[in-house]
């Protein structure tokens, strides 16, 4: 039956074959009881068909949400081309969200899928930087462990604790309580003050940044004191690369001669001995892995009132020298006079903490002490609180030694860093040569193996 009004494609409500007779009620909805206009004429009147629609997206969350799948996805290993040799890899248009979601996805990590990476962000350029640790990392870091260590060895804490250099690799956490989360936005070492009841205070953080971008390694130590009050002073090296690494490529004279030869160099062998990479380039088989280096470091030293700002550069809490090339003699001089104050705050830090944790212990005490007391012995009680007050004034102060102790006045050796610098310099080399030279002779095995295949099935045909 054709019905005036309606055509193909229209949401207007569609009948149903009029039925006459006892097949009136077959032609009615069994869901809903037939109505009275259904009963005489007998149709049955279905509402629209309306498909629903899932709410849209907008462009800019759902750009957002892939980029933040990719991330997680690199970080996690997963979809990266074989011949991936970079350190570092650079995500723009990152915003502090994004990162917040990616830093979560990796704390609710429980296979260490991301322990490979070491993350850095900075919300002025919305990039994130996830690096590669490089031999350059912990080699840098070793002379200066030494260098505190030494300083803080001849200051008496004997009965109060000791200081622990923390590294990345042992941290598990950010704030005062430390140590107890998994590893996100630490520095690469941090120095601790343990009590001797288990207690901790983070002092001095230290950051080694290869390749990265400066302000992403300032924002994340940034975000270290501002996490944490007690943090005393905070200090970056800079290390960046005139010319950013890239592996041979198939048309270069190192890939000609790295293809002849079916195994990777052992490093001593590799190793250019008159290649300085402090000062320049560190070469093998006419190809640069590692090219010249720019080393700048920097320290900040927690201002005496006021926020600890490190975009601030007060000369009073800031200093900062190029340590290569072109070393900045003065600068360096600059960086030991704050480093002698920095380990005077610390020694003054430390008192203080230890001062609050006696205080805690005093106070508990009394607690349970008073708790403990009838209220008949008040005036007794009185008594003998005049009495200790007395004896605590006349007690000798257990900080006296601590108080008195003088910080060396230039506790960094320039030299020692130098020569660990080169050394890193060299084994980054080699690492990328050996995992560059690996893949090749696995490749060049494949090839070989896949070819004789070709030709005879090419002679079949």
């Amino acid at each position: 039956m054709k019905c005036k009004g309606t055509s193909l494609g229209t949401s207007r409500p569609r009948l149903v074959k009029r039925v006459t007779g006892t097949h009136v009620a077959a032609a009615v909805s069994t869901s809903k009881p037939a109505t009275l206009h259904q009963k005489l004429y007998g149709f049955h009147i279905e509402p629209p068909l309306v498909k629903e629609q899932e709410p849209e997206i907008p462009k800019k969350d759902a750009f957002a949400k892939v980029l933040r799948g990719q991330i997680i996805a690199f970080l996690r290993g997963e979809g990266q081309a074989e011949s991936t040799d970079a350190d570092y890899k650079t995500f723009s248009d990152v915003s502090i969200d994004d990162c917040d979601l990616i830093l979560e996805a990796i704390a609710e990590d429980d296979n260490h899928q991301f322990n490979r990476y070491k993350i850095s962000y900075s919300p002025s350029s919305k990039q994130l930087v996830a690096t590669l640790p490089t031999p350059i990392h912990e080699n840098l870091l070793k002379p200066l462990r030494d260098a505190i260590d030494g300083a803080l060895a001849s200051l008496d804490i004997e009965g109060l604790g000791n200081f622990i250099v923390q590294m990345n690799s042992t941290l598990r956490g950010l704030g005062e309580a430390g140590s107890t989360e998994k590893s996100l936005g630490t520095p690469d070492a941090l120095l601790e003050f343990h009590d001797e009841d288990g207690g901790r205070v983070q002092l001095w953080g230290t950051e080694v940044t290869f390749s990265q971008t400066r302000d992403a390694a300032i924002a994340k130590l940034q975000c270290s004191v501002t996490l944490n009050p007690h943090m005393r002073a905070v200090t970056l090296f800079d290390i960046l690369e005139n010319h950013r690494h890239s592996p041979p490529t198939e048309s270069s004279d190192a890939f000609r001669k790295l293809s002849k030869k079916k195994k990777v160099v052992s490093y001593h062998k590799w190793l250019q001995k008159d290649d300085s990479p402090v000062f320049g380039p560190v070469t093998g088989f006419t190809h640069t892995w590692v090219s010249s280096l720019t080393v700048v470091v920097s320290t900040w030293l927690r201002p005496d009132d006021g926020p600890f700002d490190l975009y601030d550069h007060n000369p009073r809490y800031f200093a900062t020298a190029r340590l290569c090339p072109d070393t900045d003699i003065t600068g360096l001089e600059n960086l030991q006079h704050l480093f002698h104050r920095t380990f005077a705050s610390l020694r003054d830090a430390t008192i203080s903490y230890m001062e609050e944790v006696m205080a805690e212990e005093e106070s508990s005490v009394s607690s349970d002490n008073s708790d403990a007391e009838d209220e008949s012995s008040v005036e007794d009680k009185s008594d003998i609180a005049e009495v200790s007050s007395e004896e605590t004034d006349d007690s000798p102060d257990p900080f006296e030694l601590v108080r008195a102790w003088v910080p060396p006045t230039s506790p960094i050796d320039w030299k020692a860093i130098m020569k660990q610098l080169r050394n890193a310099a060299r084994q980054t080399g080699y690492t990328r040569y050996s995992t560059y030279h690996e893949k090749l002779i696995k490749r060049t095995a494949e090839e070989a193996e896949i070819s004789p295949r070709a030709s005879k099935r090419a002679k079949r045909s």
